[in-house]
């Protein structure tokens, strides 16, 4: 099962939870912004690629977890300007990334997790460009 956890959107002020995304297929997108240019470079590629995603399927819900290092002005400026809409959190405590941790060891930033709408994790994988993430948005949703 995935680990539950409620957090505060950067970008609106909400507070979200997993929990309450169950019955949808979720993205789980750890992200790392501002603490390394090559990161940086990797996980903006990343972000845009879920974004355009975005555009063309409506049935999965991302939700981006970032770690404490990047201001959450900076994250907020950067969400806006490239028209990025989904839940950004910033894990400032760690709190989210202790849970999903395994996974970040294996895979780095960003590490991409497959949530059925069960709330069950179907795949985990490092950077996918957009037709791959399309295919496992499919393959989770079978579950």
């Amino acid at each position: 099962a995935a680990p539950n956890f409620t957090a505060v959107d950067v970008v609106t002020n909400k507070t979200i939870s997993l929990a309450q995304f169950k019955g949808s297929v979720v993205l789980l997108n750890f992200v790392n912004y501002g603490c390394s240019p090559s990161v940086n470079k990797i996980v903006s590629a990343q972000l845009l690629a879920i974004k355009e995603l975005t555009k063309q399927r409506e049935d999965f819900v991302p939700l981006s977890i970032f770690c404490g290092c990047c201001p959450p002005d900076v994250l907020r400026k950067f969400a806006k300007e490239n028209g990025l809409t989904w839940p950004w959190i910033l894990d400032a405590d760690s709190s989210i990334l202790r849970q999903y941790v395994g996974y970040l060891r294996k895979y780095g930033y960003p590490t991409l997790i497959f949530i059925d709408k069960g709330q069950y994790i179907r795949e985990v994988t490092g950077y996918c460009n957009v037709p791959t993430l399309s295919v496992k948005i499919d393959e989770t949703s079978q579950y």
